[in-house]
């Protein structure tokens, strides 16, 4: 399945049953963006752990022998930080489902590996357990030097065969990718994930589908073989941010350097968009929109629809027949909760004057994330423009500090 609206749906209906969904794929594909995206659309954290960095099961589950007071021993868990991390959001956050991700779950050691199922398993570490509010998800690589689960193992999971998808990268990126790379991915979707052109592939270890082009770097390094870069939404969004810090000037200075890779003339600026991407079509889509760009003196920019979290609590808000059952309600919120339902609230082309009004006055922050989203959507003139008045016409101190900033996009 593609990283799209309709998985994202699929899979948070896994997470609502506490069933733990498999994201199963190449490497650099989007998994780890695709979940935090899901966390936070989902009004919530997701808490990363890559499995693959871990030396052994000890480092999971944090297992010592510690001395007691009559001198005997005695094993103590002491989780991973990551996890303990999780553990203390959901305990502090009841009403969200906080995501774990366990990333790379089988392109580790076959005790890692086992680790992580019996966290799975049992939702537990020793006799540390996971709060019933936290949902696991778990990734890894279906093809090449991993892992193998066995049909108990996988039975655990439901598993997705997931595939990129460039729509969802535009919107996960937003803004902040480039114009030319948003300008190709655009108009060439399928490009998302290729290949090079030629030569031995190096992902992050031997995960391509045929043996007789990919190595770990490792054999790379030991037979002398050269290392050629892929393109992915990991490396589009590198691509990207680099070109996000150049200037046009020092572009056109680079694509005017004629230079040799291997036994290829080509320019300073193919070289460089290629060790980002790789010597792939995508690459040849992106430079040529840079020349065109640069010929032209024109920019490309597309708009996207801006994705704003939906709280769990938001429809018993909602539904309050009251201001004293709303008042009722939000004194039982976290703060984040309160966050998320005001910035939710402002999205939604509804009359929400009343619970805005409340919400304002009870807040006392709104968080960073929503901070952004907000501005995202002033500006972009996606927010209801009566629920905004309402908002910055409250007269609440959380209203006050963002008024100066909102008031010039209305």
């Amino acid at each position: 399945m593609r990283f799209n609206d309709i998985l994202s749906e699929i899979v948070k209906q896994d997470l609502e049953m506490n069933i733990v969904p498999a994201l199963m794929g190449e490497p650099g594909i989007g998994k780890s963006s695709f979940v935090e995206a899901l966390a936070y659309s989902m009004n919530t954290k997701a808490f990363v752990l890559p499995c693959n960095q871990l030396a052994d099961k000890a480092d999971l589950t944090g297992a010592r022998l510690v001395p007691t007071e009559n001198g005997s021993f005695k094993q103590v868990f002491y989780p991973h930080h990551v996890i303990q991390d999780a553990i203390d959001y959901a305990e502090a956050n009841p009403r969200e489902w906080p995501i774990l991700f366990l990333d790379e779950v089988n392109r580790t050691t076959s005790d890692v590996t086992s680790g992580a199922l019996t966290l799975v398993t049992l939702r537990k570490m020793g006799h540390v357990e996971l709060p019933k509010n936290v949902r696991i998800i778990v990734a890894g690589n279906d093809k090449g030097n991993v892992t193998t689960l066995d049909e108990a193992s996988l039975s655990r999971f439901s598993i997705y065969r997931v595939e990129p998808e460039a729509a969802t990268l535009l919107q996960i990126l937003g803004d902040e990718l480039n114009p030319w790379v948003r300008k190709v991915l655009t108009q060439f979707p399928a490009m998302i994930f290729q290949k090079p052109m030629s030569g031995i592939v190096a992902a992050d270890g031997a995960d391509d589908e045929d043996e007789n082009t990919t190595s770990s770097f490792a054999e790379l390094f030991d037979s002398g073989e050269e290392m050629n870069q892929l393109t992915t939404p990991r490396t589009i969004d590198n691509l990207s941010r680099w070109l996000n810090k150049a200037d046009r000037a020092q572009l056109g200075r680079y694509l005017a350097m004629p230079t040799v890779v291997g036994d290829r003339e080509t320019t300073v600026l193919n070289e460089v968009v290629e060790s980002h991407v790789g010597n792939t079509a995508f690459a040849v889509q992106v430079v040529a929109a840079i020349a065109e760009d640069l010929a032209s003196g024109a920019g490309q920019q597309a708009s996207h629809q801006i994705v704003v979290p939906k709280p769990n609590c938001y429809a018993d808000l909602k539904a309050a027949q009251s201001i004293t059952d709303l008042e009722t309600i939000i004194a039982v919120l976290t703060d984040s909760d309160k966050s998320g339902s005001l910035l939710y609230a402002l999205k939604e082309h509804e009359d929400n004057e009343r619970l805005i009004h409340q919400l304002a006055q009870a807040t006392h922050q709104i968080e960073a994330a929503h901070t952004r989203t907000l501005f995202e959507l002033v500006s972009a003139q996606q927010a209801d423009t009566q629920n905004v008045e309402a908002f910055l016409g409250s007269g609440a101190p959380v209203a006050e500090a963002v008024k100066p900033m909102l008031s010039a996009f209305l």
